[in-house]
């Protein structure tokens, strides 16, 4: 089977794009690296090391919020080194004003959760040592 080497991208439908960059660019420390409009849609990409989010929206889909049970994207999680950094993490974001779990165990590590601003969910994640 050819190699697949890393994960690349992920583009998520927001109800506002400009909104969504400031919160990822302001919570995750990501800096806006493109932005278009086409015809009312709008594309915005923001990026840091290892990471590129595009944030989109499409005609019809203002008004249907996010919800994780329907068939496609449940969560978005990024791994982070270790459980200081994660506690990092919690200590920026409720700095931030971001309302976020507490850091929870899991069977597979450690997880901080949050939302952004259409409510689709993201986790902070620090695996198990193997």
């Amino acid at each position: 089977m050819p190699a697949l080497d890393a994960f690349s991208h992920v583009s998520l439908t927001v109800t506002d794009p400009e909104r969504s960059a400031d919160f990822y660019n302001r919570v995750l420390g990501t800096e806006t690296v493109f932005s278009a409009d086409d015809d009312g849609n709008r594309l915005f990409i923001v990026a840091r090391a290892g990471v590129t989010i595009a944030l989109r929206d499409h005609s019809g889909s203002a008004d249907q919020g996010f919800d994780p049970s329907r068939i496609g994207l449940d969560h978005i999680a990024f791994q982070v080194g270790s459980e200081a950094e994660l506690e990092a993490w919690e200590t920026s974001l409720q700095a931030n004003g971001v309302v976020c779990s507490g850091i929870e165990a899991s069977p597979f590590g450690l997880h901080l959760n949050l939302k952004d601003p259409d409510d689709i969910a993201i986790e902070l994640f620090v695996p198990k040592p193997a």
